[in-house]
């Protein structure tokens, strides 16, 4: 059984519905690609499209989240017989919110990241697999917020870059296509220069939250793949807090996140394949905020694989139900989104 033949589907869809799970995660930071088979070279773009709004102070805030697009590139190959190495390029972290009405009105908040990751991996055995390696990360935001008396607050968080790591195993059968990895990212620290106010220089440290991944896959039979993934992410421990921003602590969360990914995979031809997932975060009854007004979400996605020779490309759609969310700053229900996403992998 070829342990790969869906790989496309399976990941593009995994990930496509991340950029609406908790926090500001907008991607999976799957390192699965180092278990691909030679060398392969990918390419992948998604495109988001919220649609979040809610009523804050007895105001309509109409819609507050704009369309976005995600961009992925990952380099895999062997060194030797044992030895793997992989190079993915993505954008973990993004917010992106305009208000245009309601008691946030004039409220626009841009964050944004890229990420080099460098991973080795490690054959002990035909069925275990050790990898580990390192992450540099940039990160910059800026954020306009409305507090009466026509006096907006405004900080400006300049580019800042940090280094984290990444470790993990994988338990796999290949004659069954089954494979368990486990993965562990530490946080990522940066030091950030700010201007708030257009006035008051600062600074402000961020570390994006340590997280843990447990993926799996297995062939049902020689045509159907099961494949899914937990995540968790420490997000209670994840603040952003400019010096002089009026209202405390301008992002933070009380809980961690558990994310969910289950799908179904089936082989329809010698070139065609195709996927279907369901993802799942638990709304855990936080308060909204005017940068993350929603709290969870249940996916439904399915997609297709086309390989000619030796490229593959996967295209996928998710729509997502986001959680309904209430409290002192205002009800956010029935805002749901659809996400899209297109892979291309070269084996070389």
């Amino acid at each position: 059984m070829k342990k790969t033949y869906l790989a496309g589907a399976a990941a593009l869809l995994a990930s496509t519905s991340m950029a609406l799970a908790g926090g500001i995660e907008r991607s999976s930071q799957s390192v699965d690609i180092i278990f691909e088979e030679g060398t392969l070279l990918e390419f992948s773009l998604s495109y988001a499209m919220p649609s979040v709004s809610g009523v804050s102070f007895g105001l309509d805030s109409g819609i507050m989240s704009p369309d976005y697009f995600g961009l992925s590139v990952g380099y895999k190959t062997d060194l030797s017989d044992k030895v793997g190495l992989a190079i993915i390029i993505d954008q973990p972290y993004g917010s992106l919110a305009e208000y245009t009405a309601g008691a946030f009105n004039g409220l626009e908040a841009d964050l944004i990241s890229s990420a080099i990751t460098v991973i080795g991996s490690y054959d002990v055995s035909d069925r275990i697999v050790i990898f580990g390696g390192g992450t540099y990360q940039i990160m910059s935001a800026t954020a306009r917020v409305p507090i009466g008396f026509g006096f907006p607050y405004t900080v400006t968080a300049d580019s800042a870059s940090g280094f984290g790591y990444v470790v993990g195993a994988a338990y796999q059968i290949p004659d069954i296509a089954l494979r368990v990895a486990l993965t562990y990212r530490s946080e990522v620290a940066t030091v950030h220069d700010t201007l708030e106010y257009g006035i008051f220089q600062g600074t402000m440290d961020v570390a994006t939250p340590q997280s843990v991944n447990l993926e799996f896959k297995t062939g049902v039979n020689e045509k159907t793949l099961v494949f899914g993934s937990i995540r968790w992410v420490d997000w209670s421990e994840f603040v952003l807090s400019p010096n002089n921003y009026p209202f405390g602590n301008m992002v933070d969360y009380d809980d961690d996140r558990i994310t969910y990914n289950l799908g179904v995979g089936r082989k329809l031809s010698d070139t065609l394949s195709a996927a279907v997932t369901i993802g799942y975060e638990e709304n855990l009854g936080g308060d909204p905020t005017p940068l993350a007004p929603t709290d969870g979400f249940f996916s439904v996605g399915a997609g297709v694989t086309y390989t000619m020779n030796n490229i593959k490309i996967t295209g996928g759609a998710k729509y997502i139900w986001l959680g309904d969310s209430s409290g002192p700053n205002g009800t956010f229900e029935d805002n749901t989104a659809l996400g899209f996403g297109l892979n291309v992998a070269i084996q070389m």
